[in-house]
């Protein structure tokens, strides 16, 4: 039987690429060789189907293009924030008033709704003797001293009690003195003497008539004060104060031995 020969073997063409630029990315090795047991495939990944995580500043550089082209809201927000400057300028302007005013409201109340008490001394006493009636009137020179560095303390009116052991032996008015002053204050008092009629203390008698013996004294004062800022005057007070004189006598011009003097507000 003739043998019919076999005509020349062709190579294989190459495989075309794919008409769409996102073809299937799986496709199988042409190879001249046998199939092996189990299918070899490539994997192609085009460069444009690449994903990855954007740096931060490209939100950044895309929000300024968009707001440099008008789209957006970051225009209206610019324009937004320049006038929040001044409510913030008012918020800020009424919180310090309002510290302001709490501060001066705690400096007057602890200044002029609370004066330091002033001290008391008695400079001078003199005693006249009256005939008709028989008295003796006393005549006291006190001096007050004010603590207050802020604030003057103005005398009114008042009253004054002259005692020696509990027995009342002479009243009279407190005037008001001729200024007032922020460090201190002299005035004058005249206390009318109550007639001798019998039941004045004996020690009182004998050191009118001469004696030099110590004689114990009380003087009791009560007064109103108004403390002054300046030309403003506020609420007024009543002062009371006390003061215990050792006198040796009651001549005309009394000796002052010892004396202790205290004051306080009573309202």
């Amino acid at each position: 039987m003739a043998e019919r020969a076999l005509p020349p073997a062709v190579p294989a063409s190459p495989e075309p690429a794919s008409s769409s630029a996102f073809g299937s990315p799986l496709e199988p090795i042409a190879s001249a060789v046998a199939t092996p047991a189990h299918d070899t495939y490539v994997v192609k990944v085009q460069k444009d189907q690449i994903y990855r995580v954007p740096p931060p500043e490209n939100a950044y550089l895309a929000e300024r293009y968009r707001n440099a082209r008008g789209g957006g809201g970051g225009a209206k927000k610019k324009q937004g924030g320049p006038a929040c400057s001044p409510c913030v300028a008012r918020t800020l302007g009424a919180l310090l008033a309002t510290a302001v005013l709490l501060g001066a409201a705690v400096l007057i109340s602890l200044v002029v709704l609370r004066p330091g008490v002033p001290s008391f001394s008695v400079d001078r006493l003199t005693v006249r003797r009256e005939a008709r009636p028989p008295r003796a009137d006393y005549d006291f020179f006190l001096t007050a001293v004010n603590p207050n560095k802020m604030t003057a303390l103005w005398y009114r009116s008042g009253s004054a009690v002259l005692l020696h052991h509990g027995s009342t032996l002479a009243t009279g008015d407190v005037g008001q003195p001729a200024d007032g002053g922020e460090d201190s204050t002299d005035f004058s008092m005249v206390l009318r003497g109550k007639p001798h009629d019998g039941r004045t203390p004996k020690a009182v008698d004998k050191a009118l008539a001469g004696s030099r013996e110590r004689l114990a004294l009380e003087l009791s004062v009560q007064v109103t004060v108004q403390v002054h800022v300046g030309a403003l005057g506020f609420g007024q007070r009543r002062l009371v104060v006390r003061c215990d004189v050792g006198a040796a006598g009651l001549s005309k011009d009394v000796h002052i031995s010892s004396q202790s003097c205290k004051s306080s507000f009573i309202n």
